[in-house]
């Protein structure tokens, strides 16, 4: 492929050659869209590259670019993997031609695969939003103008993995085989609790421990340093009510849990849960185990007067799709987009 021509002039910045002012000239253009549409600062998850197109000396379009950033290798290629993140363009034509000379630098590198949008790893910002229903946005959702989407098609990209959120508007419901799930775990030994704030550092680690167990054969998964999810999930702590963060233990251990926060942003008479993270451990004796965790937070925040749930992200055609499909309403969808180079 030769070096794509363009009515935008597009080029590549290594990070130790980044000035200030191209710099300031991105965090600008960042700034342009809603809050949540892109990270301000392209130096955020340590890119190996910046992307840039320009119109008339004003930028139009930015990304940056992560070469084998730890992931497993897509479809067993032998080649790299490159992921393009960061993504922000003001114009059709410049976010086309942006991803093209993305392209071109990542073959440069040796990538057979470029994947995106995705900001170095899935524990960042990822995805593009593809189409909504209207529901207000949640905290750490995508937000995005859909015609960024119809960038990634237009320049010879399809979607990787489906995403898609869920809301459940009547937490009264009760799953009617909910009472025999739970009576069936208890006699296999397996406990409910919440989480526990004064032994918190404990509890972040349990849950890291199932996590990267859990999620290790998910699209994109890269393993997270236990001292950053730990940092991460305890921000999230502070926000949470502990009742709402519940924990399966079997002897002891940690084999499951569901992560849950209230959403800041919902209206006082219609409180809304978001609940953001389920995961157990992949042995089939915890098989049902998520749909027990779903119905006792849902059970928890019905009590606490608690109105809607949102599930919040979730993978298509993986466990956690059905549970989800099961107790609500999909509002929103996304996608993340592939392209073999």
């Amino acid at each position: 492929m030769a070096e794509p021509l363009s009515t935008h002039y597009t080029f590549a910045v290594k990070p130790e050659s980044l000035s200030s002012e191209l710099s300031e000239m991105s965090t600008k253009l960042a700034k342009q869209f809603p809050q949540g549409c892109t990270e301000h600062l392209q130096t955020t998850g340590n890119p190996d590259l910046y992307v840039f197109a320009m119109y008339e000396g004003a930028l139009t379009a930015r990304c940056s670019l992560w070469i084998e950033p730890g992931i497993e290798r897509i479809k067993t290629s032998a080649k790299k993997t490159g992921l393009i993140g960061h993504y922000a363009a003001t114009e059709d034509s410049a976010g086309e031609e942006l991803l093209d000379f993305a392209e071109f630098e990542l073959k440069k590198r040796g990538c057979g695969t470029a994947i995106g949008p995705v900001d170095g790893s899935t524990w960042k910002r990822y995805r593009l939003v593809t189409k909504s229903s209207g529901e207000k946005y949640f905290p750490l959702e995508p937000v995005n103008p859909l015609k960024w989407n119809q960038h990634f098609i237009s320049a010879g990209y399809s979607v990787a993995q489906n995403y898609g959120s869920s809301i459940n508007k009547d937490l009264s419901t009760v799953d009617p085989e909910a009472k025999a799930i739970k009576a069936a775990f208890k006699k296999a030994g397996v406990r409910l609790r919440s989480l526990n704030m004064e032994n918190l550092m404990s509890d972040l680690q349990g849950i890291h421990q199932v996590t990267m167990s859990a999620m290790k054969s998910n699209f994109l998964f890269s393993p997270i340093e236990q001292s950053n999810f730990v940092r991460e999930y305890g921000r999230l702590a502070s926000m949470s009510d502990p009742d709402l963060v519940v924990i399966a233990e079997l002897d002891n251990q940690i084999v499951g849990y569901l992560f849950a926060y209230p959403d800041p942003n919902a209206a006082p008479e219609t409180a809304r849960l978001i609940m953001k993270t389920i995961a157990r451990l992949p042995d089939e004796k915890l098989k049902g185990l998520g749909r027990l965790l779903f119905q006792e937070v849902h059970a928890r925040a019905h009590e606490k007067g608690f109105r809607e749930a949102i599930h919040a992200l979730y993978a298509r055609g993986n466990r956690a799709n059905g549970i989800c499909d099961k107790y609500g309403e999909t509002f929103r969808n996304y996608a993340v987009y592939g392209k073999n180079l």
